[in-house]
């Protein structure tokens, strides 16, 4: 036993949270970890996790060493395949941190596609519309729809989300339709909880910025959840374009103030320092990067590409996967 496997046996237990899960990833008994992770906290002469019977907790110390000890792995894997003569190729576990309503409809073809091009990674995907902790939930790559706040991580924007205000005609035929922002004060607005302020909206027109406050009988946190209650003809609601698209053209909602637009939210891909990305992240990235234009949808369903040009074409993807490993 050496300080790499102590090191792979750590990372392993930050990723999965659990002796017992790592040791079924790295193929061992749960002792033989147990006993790795004694062994490299001697080394560092501090200790790693705090151990209950129900709970295993990284100590700050482990969060201070989990990047470097992902950067000695990956950098062993790139040894090795050098000595092989092989371009390197990703391996290992690729968390990813990704909000649940953008991740049901745009994600999983792109896992697909990734996994196709890497066999030998495994893909572990954590979906919630909650702001991820890379470093505390062990995400290497996560996806933010919205304004990001400061922080020491990289970002990369991906594109932009479109957004539109819309009911359903039942909805509108036992209320009055809206012409103008104010109008929807005396109207149910289903808020976005994780939006802030959640019971104001603002609207841009020739005229500049419109702000309008609003109130309704529910707030969620989630845009799936807004969308089946405006289905339900609950209110009228601001939804991003991949979840009003079909519903319009169903002519199951309607596209309210056409005059007054939402304004976008940026979509950003955020991680570590680059110098720390493992290749199995920035093999992901890259392929994020090359399907932007999949995001940037419009009502009529084509991808908005002023902002970003529209890589979404399946060769132009297939050439990112080819390139994104170094030859």
């Amino acid at each position: 036993m050496d300080r790499l496997d102590c090191l792979e046996a750590f990372v392993q237990t930050m990723e999965r949270g659990s002796f017992s899960e790592a040791a079924k990833e790295l193929g061992l008994g749960q002792p033989a970890v147990s006993k790795r992770i004694a062994l490299l906290e001697k080394e560092f002469g501090a200790q790693l996790f705090l151990r209950n019977t129900r709970k295993l907790t990284p100590t700050r110390e482990a969060h201070r060493i989990y990047d470097l000890a992902r950067q000695a792995l990956g950098c062993i894997e790139t040894a090795r395949a050098s000595i092989k003569e092989a371009p390197a190729r990703p391996t290992g576990t690729l968390r990813l941190g990704i909000p649940s309503s953008f991740g049901r409809h745009y994600i999983m073809p792109i896992v697909e596609q990734y996994l196709r091009a890497f066999p030998d990674v495994k893909v572990d995907i954590r979906f919630s519309e909650r702001r991820a902790n890379l470093v505390e939930d062990g995400i290497e790559l996560a996806l933010c729809v919205g304004a990001l706040e400061s922080s020491s991580l990289k970002t990369r924007r991906i594109g932009m989300v479109r957004q539109f205000l819309v009911a359903t005609p039942t909805y509108l035929r036992r209320h009055r339709t809206p012409l103008l922002p104010g109008d929807l004060k005396s109207l149910d607005c289903i808020a976005y909880s994780r939006l802030s302020p959640a019971d104001q909206w603002a609207f841009d027109s020739e005229l500049g910025r419109h702000v309008v406050d609003i109130s309704g009988s529910i707030v969620v946190d989630d845009a799936d959840a807004m969308k089946q209650a405006v289905l339900q003809h609950l209110g009228v609601a601001i939804l991003p374009a991949w979840n009003v698209i079909e519903s319009i053209r169903r002519s199951e909602m309607e596209l309210l103030l056409p005059d007054f637009a939402v304004p976008a939210l940026p979509l950003h891909a955020v991680y570590p320092e680059t110098q720390w990305m493992s290749l199995r992240a920035r093999c992901f990235l890259d392929l994020l990067v090359a399907q932007a234009g999949r995001f940037n949808e419009e009502i009529d369903g084509t991808a908005n590409t002023a902002e970003i040009p529209d890589d979404s074409d399946p060769s132009r993807a297939a050439t990112a996967v080819r390139n994104a490993v170094p030859s």
